[in-house]
């Protein structure tokens, strides 16, 4: 096969650039691996493109030209022939949920994901499967129910007195019981808010059916379960190891820290996992959360990280939670509601000052965001904050008058490009600053992708399509090449790994994944059915297609 182009990026870097990259490698052992005849897409701003790249130790040895590099094999080389396809890091998960969601397989209703059912199609379906079960109806909604602020539980016991029913948004914020429900959960009407979230009441004080935040409901009735999550993870690792993924940040809702480590120690870890411990999980106050990551401390795995707490500060424009500066429309004097009082965000600041995990804030109203950043500003100065390296999930609240004091923090931003294609709702548009990507990189603010999927994992390429795009706002899109480096080098950067891994240079880990087409060229609308051919992680190939040539 001969050897494609690469738009000149060799011959620009130069000779002697070029020989700094190979210095000493004649004294090297021959390396365990080369990938030759390739289009490297390297998310190194040094040498952005180049052909070959040799790997020794789970290391990136050099990269080069195919000569250069072909040149370093042995006779023990294993020669992997690209065929001229790209080649990438590989891409990083930064934002996901997985796990069990449902006591019960949900049954299934219209109009999903968006707008969800009608009321009236949402108790039909509950009272018919309420005929023929005795364990729990379960069911997902969308925004239609979600804004629906009738007494649910009322509405359900009607036509559900004896089956226990839980709804769950597909976004995840809002999740609504019966009677029956309740009393299987021992839940009663003198129930305290959990912190971070709230009960729903009706005027008399009576829960009216619905959870909100904080998985009221979900920490309940969740089974803490590790062989169950070990195949549900490991199912979702394979499939990831076919996209290319390496790195994986999962956000830990509806699980200890326990539980969630011996799943993954039963599940055998391929990929890198970053666990973002959930603070409000089982958390009698703020510094508990933070006792629960020293709880595992012993409990460590190879490959996999504990980071965090991740604290859900409001909930989202979908069920109109997030803390909005103005009225959401058709409902005036509500602009939502803050999961945390001023004090309780205090103490979640100060002690994220003051201890080694990285923490991570779920912040998606502008009003919200207003606060968060006041009072990170009060409590230290910005190169403190830039050496924390906070992580905003989301970030749909940060508007353009916010750019400059998100960067002087040094705040990361994981976006996740579903959010950006948000359908209106009952004529009710998702506020105009949730539709930020080029913003952030124009302003130097880091960023990273994530699907945000749950409780399956979700392609990244079609995220990756949707950041190219942004269909709500096309002048807000990324080029491809900005894209995937979000996916890529912006990913480890939002963990505190970006020297370790990311890029395909020198020295970094040789994690990486050989493309089925070039999603920098492509069609646009093709992007999401790309796969990965080979998936490497420290060297290892964790999925290979047969279609690769390889000499040995």
């Amino acid at each position: 096969m001969g050897v494609i182009s690469v738009g000149g990026s060799i011959g620009r870097l130069g000779v002697g650039a070029l020989s700094l990259l190979l210095v000493g490698s004649a004294a090297l052992a021959a390396p365990q691996a080369v990938l030759v005849n390739a289009k490297i897409f390297t998310a190194d701003p040094a040498l952005p493109y180049t052909q070959a790249v040799a790997i020794e130790d789970g290391r990136i040895l050099t990269v080069g030209s195919n000569e250069q590099v072909r040149a370093l094999a042995g006779p023990n080389t294993r020669i992997i022939d690209a065929g001229g396809r790209l080649v990438t890091p590989g891409l990083t998960e930064a934002h996901v949920h997985l796990g069990e969601a449902f006591p019960t397989p949900p049954v299934p209703m219209p109009g999903l994901p968006y707008p969800g059912p009608t009321a009236e199609q949402l108790l039909a379906v509950i009272e018919q499967a309420a005929k023929t079960r005795t364990d729990w109806v379960s069911a997902t909604i969308g925004p239609q129910i979600a804004r629906d602020h009738r007494n649910w539980r009322e509405a359900l016991d009607a036509v559900a007195p004896n089956t226990p029913v839980l709804l769950r948004a597909f976004w995840g914020h809002v999740n609504i019981t019966n009677s029956e429900g309740f009393r299987r959960l021992g839940i009663t009407d003198d129930i305290a808010d959990p912190l971070g979230g709230w009960w729903g009441r009706d005027e008399s004080g009576r829960l009216d059916g619905g959870g909100y935040e904080a998985e009221t409901i979900m920490r309940r009735i969740q089974p803490a379960n590790p062989e169950r999550l070990a195949a549900l993870l490991g199912e979702a690792q394979q499939r990831y190891a076919r996209w290319g993924v390496t790195s994986i940040h999962l956000m830990n809702d509806n699980k200890s820290l326990e539980v969630t480590l011996g799943g993954l120690a039963i599940a055998k870890p391929l990929q890198k996992w970053t666990i973002y411990s959930w603070g409000a999980f089982n958390t009698r106050s703020v510094p508990y959360a933070w006792a629960a990551i020293d709880r595992v401390a012993d409990q460590r795995l190879p490959k996999v990280r504990v980071e965090g707490p991740k604290w859900v500060l409001d909930g989202t424009p979908i069920e109109q939670n997030s803390v909005q500066r103005a009225d959401y429309v058709g409902r005036p004097g509500w602009r939502g509601r803050s999961d945390f009082t001023d004090a309780q965000l205090r103490e979640i600041l100060q002690l994220g000052l003051t201890r080694p995990t990285q923490l991570a804030l779920h912040v998606v109203g502008d009003a919200e965001t207003d606060r968060v950043l006041k009072m990170m500003t009060e409590l230290a100065s910005a190169a403190t904050w830039r050496e924390k390296r906070v992580r905003i999930e989301h970030g749909d609240g940060i508007g353009p008058d916010a750019f400059e004091k998100v960067a002087q923090l040094g705040l990361v931003v994981i976006q996740n490009p579903t959010h950006l294609a948000l359908p209106p709702t009952g004529g009710q548009k998702i506020p105009d600053h949730s539709r930020v990507l080029q913003g952030f990189v124009t302003a130097g603010i880091p960023l990273a992708l994530g699907s945000d999927g749950g409780v399956k994992e979700q392609n990244p390429f079609l995220n990756l399509m949707l950041a190219v795009l942004v269909p709500n706002d096309p002048s807000e899109a990324l080029t491809r090449e900005q894209a995937l480096t979000a996916y890529t080098s912006g990913g480890a950067y939002a963990e505190g790994q970006e020297k370790r891994k990311g890029r395909l240079a020198p020295g970094f880990a040789a994690d990486l994944a050989v493309l089925s087409q070039d999603v920098l060229t492509v069609p646009t609308p093709q992007i999401p059915t790309t796969t990965s051919l080979l998936t490497m992680i420290d060297g290892e190939v964790i999925f290979e297609d047969a279609v690769l040539m390889s000499t040995k």
